[in-house]
C-alpha cells in the first residue's frame, strides 16, 4: 500500500545566505552599542595630570550612565545607581571641555578649607585614596582661610586627586547635578590598569 502524502512532504533546504546573516548581525550588534553609548556606556579619556596619581593622560574609562538616569530617585537608592561621597565622575560644565573629577561634598554639605586641609560640616576629612599629608590650596571660591561654603542642593563639590594642578571647584564653584555625564566604574586601558573603580574611602576625624 502506498503511503506517500504530497501534503507531508518537505520542501528542499535552502542555502544559507551568509551575507545576509552576517549583515543581520551587524544591524543588531551596532543597534545594542548604540543603545549602550546612549543610555549605559560612556566611553572617556582621561587628559591632563588632574587625577594623578590614580588616572593618567591617555588612559581609557567607561562611566555608567545608568547613575545619571537613576540618581535620586527610588530606583537609584534601591540600586546603588547613585552619586556618592567619593566617587570618580564625567562632568561638562558648559563652556569648557569634559572634565573627570571626584565628588567630596554633596548637597548639604558645609565645606570649609584650612591649612591645606578640607573640612565637611567642621570635621577633617581623610581621603585615603591620596598620599598622606597632600596639601589641598585654595581657590577664587573656596579660599584657604575663607568663608565656608554650603553645597546647593542638586549640587556637588568636586576636586582633582592631584591638588597642585587641579582646576575644580574651588576655582569653579558648585558643580550642578546635571553637569554630571556619570560614574566613572571601569579602567580598560592600558591593559595592566584595567579594572574597577571603586569609590574613593573618605573619613572623618
Amino acid at each position: 500500500m502506498d503511503n506517500y502524502n504530497p501534503f507531508l512532504e518537505q520542501a528542499p533546504a535552502q542555502p544559507r545566505n551568509w551575507f545576509i546573516t552576517i549583515l543581520q548581525s551587524l544591524v543588531i550588534l551596532t543597534s545594542v552599542g548604540i543603545v549602550l553609548y546612549l543610555f549605559i556606556l560612556s566611553p572617556n579619556q582621561v587628559d591632563g595630570p588632574s587625577m594623578e596619581p590614580n588616572f593618567y593622560t591617555g588612559e581609557l574609562y567607561f562611566a555608567n550612565r545608568l547613575v545619571q538616569w537613576f540618581n535620586g530617585t527610588a530606583v537609584g537608592d534601591i540600586t546603588g545607581f547613585k552619586y556618592q561621597r567619593g566617587d570618580v565622575v564625567v562632568l561638562q560644565i558648559p563652556g569648557y571641555p569634559q572634565f573627570i573629577k571626584r565628588i567630596v561634598g554633596m548637597p548639604g554639605d558645609k565645606i570649609t578649607l584650612r591649612d591645606g586641609r578640607l573640612y565637611i560640616n567642621d570635621k577633617i576629612i581623610t581621603e585615603e585614596y591620596l598620599p598622606p599629608a597632600l596639601y589641598t590650596r585654595g581657590g577664587d571660591f573656596l579660599e584657604d582661610g575663607g568663608e565656608s561654603r554650603i553645597v546647593p542642593q542638586g549640587s556637588y563639590f568636586v576636586i582633582g586627586d592631584n591638588r597642585p594642578v587641579s582646576y575644580d571647584s574651588r576655582f569653579l564653584g558648585f558643580v550642578r547635578g546635571d553637569w554630571l555625564k556619570g560614574k566613572v566604574f571601569l579602567r580598560f586601558w592600558p591593559g595592566e590598569a584595567f579594572g574597577l573603580i571603586p569609590t574613593g574611602a573618605i573619613t572623618f576625624e
